[in-house]
C-alpha cells in the first residue's frame, strides 16, 4: 500500500474543514463526511489496482482516510464472503456474512479506519455509546492501537460485548436511561477531554463501513444487486453503504443504479419504519422500547431524515419485525443454510419476504442481506431444540 492520501476535507453540512481537523461540530442534525479527490484517483488508479491489494478493507486504501495505509490498525477485517442462500424461498439471495470479522461484527470496519486515522492525528482517548457490537470492536482495536477507549453500554446488553470490552482493557459505564445516552456521552467527553466517536459524531466510522459497498460491487464483478436488506438501528451502516456506491459511480467503476434499500427494525423500536409508513420526513422519538437485548436499540436516530430520503429515492421500503419473527427466522436460516447469525440479521429474511409480499421487491430480484454479526454474539437468545 502506498503512503499517500487522497482525502480532501471533512464536510459538515455546508461547512468544509481541513482533512486534519478534530472539530466535527455542526448544526443540529448534521453529521461529518470525508471527501476525496475522486477525479485524481480516477486518473491514476483503476479497478485492477484493487486485485493486488490485501484481502481486507485496506485493498481500497486509495479511498480511505489514512496518510500511511501501510501502518493501518488492522486485524484483516473485511473481504467477507457473499454466501448464496438457495433454500430460503427467494430465487436470487445472498448473505454478506460480516460475522466472520475479527470481533464478530461489521463494526470492525469502522474501528480499523477510525483508529488508523486517530492515531495519525495524535488522539489518546476516545469514548462512544453503543448497544454492543461497536463498543466491542472499538475496545479490541483500541488495545491494538494503544489508545484509551471508554464505552457506555445499556444495562441489558449482551454478555459477549461486556466480556470483549473488559478483556481488551476497555473502560465500561452502564447506563439505565438509554434514550438520553447521547447527551450523557457528550457531557463526559467535554469534561474529560475525550474524543466522542459515537455514531455520526465523527466521519471515520462511515469510511470503514462504506467498504461494504466496494466489496459487494467487486464480488458481483462490478455489478450491483437489485435490492439490499439492512438491519437498522442508528443507521450509520446504511448511509455508509450508499456513500460507497456513490463514490464508485463517480469513479466510473460501476454504472448500475443504486439497489432498492430495504431496512428492517424491531417492531418494539422502529422510529424510521413508523415515519416511512406515515410519509414523514423525520422521525419522532420512540417511546417504550420492547426488543431483544443487543443491537437496533436507537429510539431517535440522527440518521432518520437521510435514511427516509434514501428509502424513497431508491423505491425501497421499511419493515417492522417482531421479536418472535426474528427468532424463528434465526432458527430457519441455521437449519436450512447452516449460517449462524444473530436475531438482528434474521430480521432481514423476514424483511425480504414482506417486501416481496408488498411488491417492493420482485421474486426474481437479486437481493443481498447484510449479515451484520455472528450468532455467537447473542447466545442468550438461541433456542435449543434439544431442551
Amino acid at each position: 500500500m502506498n503512503k499517500m492520501s487522497y482525502l480532501n476535507a471533512i464536510n459538515i453540512g455546508e461547512i468544509a474543514r481541513p482533512a486534519s481537523t478534530l472539530d466535527f461540530s455542526g448544526s443540529p442534525g448534521s453529521f461529518p463526511l470525508a471527501r476525496y479527490d475522486l477525479a485524481k484517483i480516477r486518473n491514476v488508479i483503476g479497478r485492477d489496482e484493487i486485485r493486488r491489494g490485501p484481502a481486507s478493507i485496506w485493498r481500497y486504501w486509495m479511498l480511505l482516510p489514512a496518510d500511511n495505509p501501510a501502518a493501518a490498525i488492522t486485524m484483516g477485517e473485511g473481504y467477507t464472503p457473499l454466501v448464496e442462500l438457495r433454500a430460503l424461498g427467494h430465487q436470487h439471495l445472498w448473505l454478506k456474512d460480516e460475522g466472520q470479522n475479527p470481533s464478530g461484527s461489521f463494526k470492525d470496519r469502522g474501528a480499523s479506519v477510525g483508529f488508523t486515522r486517530y492515531r495519525e492525528l495524535g488522539v489518546t482517548a476516545l469514548a462512544l455509546n453503543s448497544t454492543g457490537n461497536a463498543s466491542a470492536a472499538w475496545a479490541l482495536y483500541a488495545a491494538r492501537a494503544g489508545i484509551r477507549c471508554v464505552s457506555f453500554l445499556p444495562f441489558d446488553g449482551q454478555e459477549s460485548t461486556r466480556k470483549q470490552c473488559s478483556l481488551a482493557g476497555g473502560e465500561i459505564h452502564f447506563v439505565q436511561d438509554w434514550p438520553n445516552v447521547g447527551s450523557l456521552v457528550a457531557r463526559e467527553c467535554k469534561a474529560h477531554g475525550w474524543l466522542n466517536v459515537s455514531a455520526l459524531r465523527e466521519p471515520y466510522r462511515i469510511e470503514g463501513k462504506k467498504t461494504l459497498a466496494y466489496e459487494i460491487a467487486e464480488q458481483f464483478d462490478w455489478r450491483l444487486p437489485n435490492a439490499i436488506v439492512f438491519p437498522t438501528g442508528g443507521g450509520q451502516g446504511v448511509l455508509a453503504l450508499y456513500k460507497g456506491f456513490q463514490e464508485l459511480r463517480e469513479l466510473g467503476w460501476i454504472t448500475d443504479p443504486d439497489p432498492k434499500l430495504i431496512i428492517t427494525q424491531y417492531a418494539g423500536c422502529a422510529p424510521i419504519t413508523k415515519a416511512f409508513r406515515e410519509n414523514q420526513d423525520k422521525c419522532e422519538p420512540w417511546g417504550a422500547i420492547d426488543i431483544l437485548s443487543g443491537g437496533m436499540k436507537s429510539p431517535n436516530p440522527v440518521s432518520g431524515p437521510a435514511i427516509l430520503a434514501l428509502l424513497r429515492r431508491t423505491r425501497g421500503t421499511a419493515v417492522a419485525v417482531t421479536n418472535e419473527e426474528a427468532l424463528a427466522a434465526e432458527s430457519e436460516m441455521c437449519r436450512a443454510e447452516g449460517v449462524f447469525i444473530c436475531p438482528e440479521v434474521a430480521t432481514t429474511l423476514v424483511g425480504v419476504r414482506k417486501a416481496v409480499e408488498s411488491g417492493a421487491v420482485a421474486e426474481n430480484d437479486r437481493v443481498v442481506l447484510i449479515g451484520t454479526a455472528t450468532g455467537l454474539k447473542s447466545l442468550s437468545h438461541v433456542r435449543d431444540p434439544m431442551a
